[in-house]
């Protein structure tokens, strides 16, 4: 219900914007690279901000320079409140920057001499280094104790697959919200995947485990099912780029807690978060078919285009006030996608011919995994999956609204893996 106002003064000597990442707003106010300010030019954004409580994120969108300005550091977190927020922060009792904290999750790739450094037109950007909140070899120490932690993965391209490890073992956590705010329940987890620009709000009892204790977050191993055909100009050595980075899908480690102090007091977590609604019933809603491929020359397509030659033109329209399904369909000679919608939150409604560890996480039906059954705005679609997922374009704009359906991983969104889309009456 607040009205955001920012002004952005750009003292770069290039465009660049400035992206409300998950919230409900115009094209004017969306700051996607369709309207970019200029170097040394001024933009104000100014719009009430109508999501749901959450943790959200601002950054920079410039066409074919979002991957390059986001390594340098271009982003930042927004907190959204509402009732339900706030009555249950004061059920848990967790002071907000002391047992309540943001853990924004990313890699840099950094040279001898200690300086982030990125190449235009590479493919994947990982990096040798990982910060949490900008803070190299990222360390904490924490009460035996409930802490919730926010984590948003602001990396450009790597898919993280978290987890709490005490001795080499898994802390269960409770997933208590996603990209749109709090699930209805909490939904407990090992661990969970967070590709690029996704959020997971979780709950970690640090209380179960000892006095001096020592927690790893580490992102564990995993299939990275880069299935990338071998002719394409991806099948050199993905690695030259990256000197002493974890490959995709490696083990990485990307925070310590240390345990200290005396326990605290436990505390209740209620059964009941939230009044989230389940996911619609789709029966009778527009169908519409997303494809994800990539092409004989290398390039990443949606719907077989490929934006640097497709551009602003939308590729197709919605009316407004409509509902729709959108099957978004990912080649299996491909890679996993995180697919980010602008403009709106959706609803997850399935998952089929999943990965087996997809499938493994299936808590209901149609496919769904604990991170489906909230609200998203980014959904990571793996080679050969099917996700469908469901959005209302009701919103109060008139006239025709234009967004950007893409990937973020930046490097394939830059190379032109985004499409134009519009909202029209």
């Amino acid at each position: 219900g607040d009205t955001l106002d920012v002004t952005l003064h750009n003292a770069l000597a290039e465009d660049t914007t400035v992206h409300w990442h998950g919230l409900m707003v115009d094209e004017a106010n969306d700051g996607s690279g369709l309207h970019p300010v200029p170097a040394n030019g001024e933009r104000q954004y100014r719009f009430e901000v109508r999501n749901r409580a959450g943790l959200y994120w601002y950054h920079a969108h410039p066409h074919n320079r979002t991957g390059r300005q986001l390594q340098m550091g271009l982003a930042g977190l927004i907190l959204v409140e509402d009732e339900e927020e706030r009555a249950l922060r004061a059920q848990l009792g967790l002071p907000w920057g002391e047992r309540d904290l943001p853990l924004m999750l990313t890699d840099k790739q950094v040279d001898a001499g200690n300086a982030i450094v990125y190449r235009d037109e590479a493919d994947d950007w990982i990096g040798n280094r990982v910060l949490a909140n900008w803070t190299p070899e990222p360390a904490m120490t924490v009460a035996p104790g409930l802490y919730r932690l926010r984590m948003i993965n602001v990396a450009n391209a790597r898919v993280l697959r978290p987890a709490f490890l005490h001795e080499g073992a898994p802390l269960p956590v409770r997933l208590i919200g996603t990209d749109g705010g709090l699930l209805d329940q909490p939904r407990i987890v090992d661990d969970l995947f967070l590709a690029p620009a996704q959020r997971a709000d979780v709950l970690v009892d640090f209380g179960a485990v000892p006095a001096g204790a020592r927690v790893l977050l580490r992102s564990l191993d995993y299939v990275a099912m880069e299935n990338e055909d071998e002719s394409g100009p991806l099948a050199p050595d993905i690695m030259a780029d990256h000197p002493g980075a974890v490959m995709m899908g490696g083990a990485l480690d990307l925070m310590v807690f240390d345990v200290e102090g005396v326990a605290a007091p436990p505390i209740h977590v209620p059964d009941t978060l939230s009044s989230l609604p389940p996911p619609p019933d789709t029966t009778g809603w527009k169908a519409r078919e997303i494809r994800l491929s990539m092409g004989a020359d290398g390039e990443w397509l949606i719907n077989g285009l490929n934006f640097r030659s497709h551009g602003h033109h939308p590729a197709f329209e919605v009316k407004r006030g409509s509902r729709e399904v959108w099957d978004i369909r990912n080649n299996m000679t491909s890679m996993p996608h995180p697919i980010h919608i602008h403009g709106v939150q959706f609803r997850v409604v399935s998952r089929s011919i999943s990965p087996p560890d997809i499938r493994a996480r299936q808590i209901a039906d149609g496919g769904l995994g604990p991170q489906d059954l909230g609200f998203n705005d980014t959904v990571l679609v793996w080679p050969g999956e099917i996700v469908r997922v469901a959005i209302d374009f009701s919103q109060p704009f008139s006239g025709t609204q234009r967004y950007m359906l893409h990937c973020h991983n930046l490097e394939h969104e830059d190379m032109g893996m985004m499409l134009t889309f519009a909202v029209v009456d």
